[in-house]
């Protein structure tokens, strides 16, 4: 490329990073002062809560906000004001069901007398529509291009979040409910800011594209990408709810702690993952796709699992002193789950830009299949070694899963990228 266009996108690259660094601060904030504050139990419920909601958002995802990565930034590009109007009143009716499960779970849990679940739970479900409003408002900027939008957007989430954080704490309210109020307060002001720039057209269709075609190209690629997100979910946050069963809330608690540590490197992975998709698109689309497409795919592959990688190796080093320093000694005999977590999301990095290519170049199945075998392997493993080794047994399966997945995502780009940009 020319030194122009290293230029720019390098600027977008800087752009993306600082939009999930404010993003992922804001919750990044709240899991650290719960953690420190709640009792193991209540902050445990936290955790399993939301990766309940990970796996729902994941349908989201799959049905509305990665497609429209991928239309937005190609087919429909030259109407993307209609276009996105339309996906929005999708994001509600979505939304409207998701909350509505998160209710009744909530409710389940009342009655069978775990307040924790109940509470958290009860708490997601208010806040969920406005956490997922934010997340596809923040990815049409990246279908745009325009990353400076989503920062903005995003800053505005953190302040609102820091602020809501900081009135907690005079009003001595903290509590896993409260904590999800914050983020959903923030959430829904910095989407509604997001809203004013991109102006999206939410009435008056008429003519390309109409709802029947958005429909249509949405369910197609949907079809496969709710299953591979599902089994993407299951391949890592199935532990939030075996561990549980098996180990107790307190376990739960231990390995959500430890998580926390890799929020800002799994964000900034994530926020570079939203530029790389639609661009992944595009180069696909254009003259000799297959061979520039393979070309950059290994560059950002090796980028991903080289920052991972060195990121985990210098928290697993001081993984002691900053266990202690968060969380003030209440979870300090599990450093080595900073360890195996640090190698797992090294292969988890890798994955994710062998799975954008195969998004992009229409290979969704063999994502699902890439996923099946790992939340296979990982479930398998998972039981036994919690026996054997508690909650460090549980996470050396996730490792093994996510090894197996970024085996299975290259071989399947070789097969359906690699080969084929040879020729």
């Amino acid at each position: 490329m020319k030194p122009s266009r290293w230029l720019s996108w390098g600027r977008k690259g800087a752009l993306a990073v600082l939009d999930q660094g404010l993003f992922s601060g804001a919750n990044f904030l709240v899991n650290i002062l719960l953690a420190r504050w709640l009792p193991p139990e209540e902050y445990g419920a936290f955790a399993v809560a939301l990766s309940v909601f990970y796996l729902l958002a994941g349908f989201h995802t799959a049905v509305l906000t990665e497609p429209m990565m991928i239309f937005g930034a190609g087919k429909y590009r030259e109407h993307f004001r209609k276009y996105l109007g339309m996906v929005l009143w999708g994001h509600w009716g979505v939304s409207a069901l998701i909350a509505l499960g998160l209710g009744i779970a909530a409710w389940v849990f009342h009655r069978l007398g775990s307040t924790p679940m109940a509470q958290a739970l009860f708490g997601l479900a208010v806040t969920s529509p406005f956490l997922l409003l934010l997340w596809l408002t923040r990815r049409a900027c990246y279908a745009q291009l325009r990353p400076i939008w989503a920062v903005v957007g995003s800053g505005v989430n953190f302040l609102v979040v820091l602020g809501g954080l900081f009135l907690l704490w005079r009003w001595r309210e903290i509590s896993s409910f409260n904590g999800f109020l914050a983020l959903g307060a923030g959430a829904l002001l910095a989407s509604l800011f997001i809203a004013t720039i991109l102006k999206p057209q939410v009435a008056g269709y008429v003519g390309t594209p109409t709802a029947s075609m958005v429909v249509g190209d949405h369910r197609e690629y949907g079809k496969w990408n709710i299953l591979a997100f599902s089994l993407y979910w299951a391949s890592g946050q199935i532990l939030m709810v075996l561990i549980p069963i098996f180990l107790g809330l307190e376990a739960s608690a231990a390995v959500a702690a430890t998580l926390t540590l890799y929020r800002p490197v799994q964000q900034t992975v994530q926020a570079l993952g939203s530029l790389v998709l639609p661009v992944f698109s595009r180069t696909v689309s254009g003259p000799g796709g297959r061979e520039r497409l393979r070309k950059e795919a290994t560059f950002v592959a090796l980028l991903f699992g080289g920052g991972v990688g060195l990121y985990s190796l210098i928290v697993s080093v001081f993984s002691r002193p900053i266990l202690h320093l968060l969380y003030g000694g209440k979870y300090d005999e599990h450093w080595v789950l900073i360890v195996l977590l640090g190698v797992a999301l090294s292969f988890s990095a890798v994955t994710g830009a062998f799975v954008s290519v195969l998004k992009a170049s229409g290979n969704v199945a063999d994502v699902t299949k890439i996923w099946t075998i790992s939340t296979l392997v990982t479930s398998a493993l998972a039981i036994p070694l919690m026996q054997i080794l508690n909650v460090k047994g549980a996470v050396f399966a996730l490792l093994v899963g996510y090894a197996l997945a970024t085996f299975g995502s290259f071989r399947y780009f070789i097969k359906k990228v690699g080969h084929e940009g040879k020729r």
